[in-house]
C-alpha cells in the first residue's frame, strides 16, 4: 500500500515539474496555467439570510514602475574622430546650445579655408563679366586688329601686278646711288657738272634780268618772269650741290644712308617675291579674328555667359556650406537644458560616429513609467485617470497621479528592458510573465520630491478595474 501512495506522489511531482517547465518554454497558455494554480475547493463565503447571491468581477491593479525625468537624450557624435577636449563634467548643469566635447579639427579648417578661396573666386570671375570691358583691354584689341591688318595689307601689296618690277627699279637705284657715293669723283663728271653749273648760272643771270625789269609790278606774282626766276634758282642749287658733292666726294652719313636704302630695298623686293596666295589668306584669318575679338570685348559677356558665372557662385556657396556642417559636425552641443547625467569620453579618446558618449536629462521635474501591465490590464486603463503612486525608497511618500499616455504598440516582456552603453529606462517587473505583451504607461504627478532620484522604484495603484 505504501508503494502505491509513493508511486502517485512521483506522478504528482512529475506533472507538477512538467507544468512548470512547460510553462517557462511557451508551450502551456496563461489561462490553462491559471486555471492549474486556482484552487479546486473553495469554501463558499457565508451569505446572510435574503441576500442575493452576486459574482464580483472587479479586480485591484497595481504595477511597478520607474522614476524617470521628463526629458533626456542620449548624445553621440556624427563623424569618427579624436577627442580634442572635453568642456563638461558628469553631473554639471549645462544650458542649451552649450559645447560639451570638440573633435580634432584640423582637416575640415582646410575645407572651410579652400571652399571659401573658391568662393571668392567666383565672385570675382562673375564681378568681372557684370562689369564689361576695360578702356585698357579695348586697346589692346584695337592695337592687335591694326597689326593683323598692316600684315594683310603688306602681303596684298607684293601680290598687286608690277609691284616686283617697281621694288627691282627702286632696288637698282638705291645701289647706283650707293656706289656714286663710294667710287669717287670721275674728271669727267667734274667737266660735265662744271659745265651744268656754269649754264644754270647763265639761266639764272637771265632770268634775274627778266625778272628785274617788271619787279615793281604790282602782280609780280603773276607773271612768268616770276616762275622762270624760281626755276632758274632751283637748276642752279641742284647743280651747284652736284658739283660740290664731285668736288669734295660724299660723307661718311651719306654713304650709310645710302647703304641703308639698299638695304630697305632688297627687304622689300624679297618680300614682294615671296609673298604666297595662301599666306594672304591666312593674314586676312588674323584680321578677321582679332575684329571678332574687338567686337566681343566692346559688346561685353552675354547673358548666358554671366548666368553660367552664376551658376559657379552658386556651387561655391554650397560647397562652403557643406564644409561648414562638416565643421560644425566636430562639436556636440547641449540640445536642451539640462544634467549631464554619464559621461563616457574623455580627451584623446577615439569616438565612433553614432555611439552615445553623454547622457543629458532634464532633472527639474518627474514622470513615473511603468511597463508593468498586461493587456488585460491595460484595457481598463485610459489617460486622464487617477492613480497613487508610492516608492519603496520613501515609504512616507504617496503622490496622486494622473495618466498622461499609454504607449499604443505593446512589447513582449522578454524584449521590454533595453540594454545599451549608458543606463536605460529599465524596469523591473517582478511578477511579470515572461513572453507577456506589455504595455508602456507614464503617469504625471501632482507634485514633485526633491528625493526623488532616477530610476527609483515605485508602485502604482491604478484601483479597482471591471
Amino acid at each position: 500500500m505504501s508503494n502505491r501512495w509513493l508511486i502517485l506522489l512521483f506522478s504528482v511531482l512529475v506533472v507538477a515539474g512538467a507544468g512548470y517547465f512547460g510553462h517557462r518554454l511557451g508551450v502551456w497558455p496563461d489561462a490553462l496555467m491559471r486555471v492549474f494554480a486556482a484552487p479546486r475547493w473553495q469554501t463558499a463565503p457565508e451569505m446572510k439570510e435574503g441576500q442575493p447571491a452576486v459574482a464580483s468581477s472587479a479586480r485591484r491593479i497595481r504595477a511597478e514602475a520607474s522614476v524617470v525625468p521628463v526629458r533626456s537624450v542620449e548624445l553621440s557624435m556624427p563623424i569618427e574622430g579624436i577627442v580634442h577636449e572635453v568642456y563638461v563634467r558628469e553631473g554639471e548643469t549645462v544650458a542649451a546650445g552649450q559645447l560639451l566635447v570638440k573633435l580634432k579639427d584640423n582637416r575640415q579648417r582646410v575645407m572651410v579655408a579652400q571652399a571659401e578661396a573658391a568662393l571668392n573666386r567666383a565672385r570675382a570671375a562673375l564681378a568681372l563679366l557684370e562689369s564689361g570691358p576695360l578702356p585698357e583691354e579695348v586697346a589692346e584689341m584695337e592695337a592687335a586688329l591694326a597689326a593683323a591688318q598692316a600684315v594683310y595689307a603688306k602681303l596684298a601689296e607684293g601680290l598687286l601686278p608690277g609691284a616686283i618690277a617697281e621694288a627691282e627699279a627702286a632696288l637698282a637705284q638705291a645701289q647706283a646711288d650707293y656706289r656714286l657715293l663710294t667710287r669717287g669723283a670721275d674728271p669727267q663728271e667734274i667737266i660735265e657738272a662744271t659745265a651744268l653749273l656754269e649754264l644754270a648760272q647763265a639761266q639764272l643771270d637771265q632770268a634775274r634780268s627778266a625778272y628785274n625789269r617788271v619787279r615793281n609790278n604790282p602782280d609780280i606774282g603773276m607773271l612768268p618772269e616770276s616762275l622762270a626766276m624760281q626755276q632758274a634758282t632751283a637748276a642752279f642749287k641742284a647743280a651747284q650741290a652736284r658739283f660740290d658733292l664731285l668736288q669734295s666726294g660724299a660723307t661718311p652719313e651719306q654713304i650709310a644712308s645710302a647703304a641703308a636704302a639698299v638695304r630697305q630695298a632688297q627687304a622689300r623686293l624679297d618680300t614682294l617675291k615671296q609673298a604666297q596666295p595662301g599666306e594672304l589668306a591666312e593674314a586676312e584669318a588674323h584680321v578677321q579674328q582679332a575684329q571678332a575679338a574687338l567686337d566681343r570685348v566692346k559688346v561685353g559677356a552675354r547673358a548666358e555667359e554671366i548666368a553660367v558665372a552664376q551658376g559657379d557662385v552658386d556651387i561655391a556657396v554650397a560647397q562652403l556650406q557643406d564644409a561648414l556642417v562638416a565643421l560644425s559636425e566636430t562639436e556636440l552641443r547641449a540640445p536642451f537644458d539640462g544634467t549631464v547625467t554619464v559621461l563616457g569620453v574623455d580627451s584623446g579618446e577615439q569616438v565612433a560616429p553614432n555611439l552615445p558618449i553623454i547622457q543629458l536629462a532634464d532633472l527639474s521635474s518627474w514622470r513615473i513609467e511603468t511597463l508593468g501591465l498586461t493587456e488585460l490590464d491595460v484595457a481598463g486603463i485610459t489617460p486622464g485617470d487617477e492613480v497613487t503612486v508610492t516608492f519603496d525608497a520613501l515609504p512616507s511618500l504617496t503622490v496622486r497621479g494622473e495618466v498622461v499616455r499609454i504607449r499604443q504598440v505593446g512589447e513582449t516582456s522578454l524584449a521590454a528592458p533595453m540594454a545599451g552603453f549608458l543606463p536605460q529606462r529599465t524596469l523591473a517587473i517582478a511578477d511579470q510573465i515572461d513572453g507577456d505583451i506589455v504595455y508602456r504607461v507614464v503617469i504625471e504627478p501632482d507634485a514633485h520630491d526633491a528625493r526623488l532620484l532616477w530610476n527609483m522604484t515605485a508602485l502604482v495603484d491604478f484601483g479597482e478595474r471591471q
